[in-house]
């Protein structure tokens, strides 16, 4: 089954099932037993879609919790994927960064290191892009925001596995140094 279909096909779908068990017990010709089967499955199919909806609602709500608590946390956190663009920024690494979120996304986190650090910092990193398993020490680094003068930061990373293999992304703490 495609993970990917929208919540609207699986409502769809569902519908159409139940639709079409509800079509054969209206049939006047069914035995009994097979009724009563149709009858039990149709309850069955009931109970499991109220489920299903309990856990998705859960999901959702569980989510808005995740993205919250990415959102405002008190330290600058990037995702990147596994060749460095960023893919998800924090309010705190925005206003350290001093760009709108619209810049940084898409963006290689590289470009956001001052020139002069860039090659140490992607040594340190591109071990973890290619799916080594040991982090960097924390380190420090020169960022280059978007306006004004460079603002060294210390710097973790940490890479986000694939269920089977790889690296799916990179999550990144970024604190000013001071």
């Amino acid at each position: 089954m495609n993970s990917h279909r929208s919540p609207e096909w699986l409502t769809t779908t569902v519908s159409a099932v139940r639709e079409l068990m509800i079509r054969r017990l209206e049939v006047a010709s069914l035995e009994p037993e097979t009724r009563r089967e149709m009858e039990m499955a149709l309850e069955e199919l009931d109970v499991m879609w109220e489920e299903l909806q309990g856990q998705a609602a859960l999901l959702v709500r569980e989510n808005e919790r995740y993205a919250e608590f990415f959102q405002y946390a008190p330290d600058a956190y990037l995702i990147t994927d596994a060749g460095g663009s960023i893919r998800e920024a924090n309010q705190a690494a925005l206003e350290l960064l001093k760009a709108p979120r619209s810049e940084l996304v898409g963006r290689p986190l590289s470009e956001c290191v001052a020139a002069e650090d860039r090659v140490s910092f992607l040594a340190r990193t591109v071990g973890l892009m290619l799916g080594a398993a040991v982090p960097p020490p924390a380190w420090r680094a020169r960022l280059q925001p978007r306006d004004g003068a460079a603002v060294v930061a210390e710097v973790s990373v940490r890479a986000i596995p694939l269920k089977k293999s790889g690296v799916g992304g990179l999550c990144w703490l970024l604190r000013p140094a001071g």
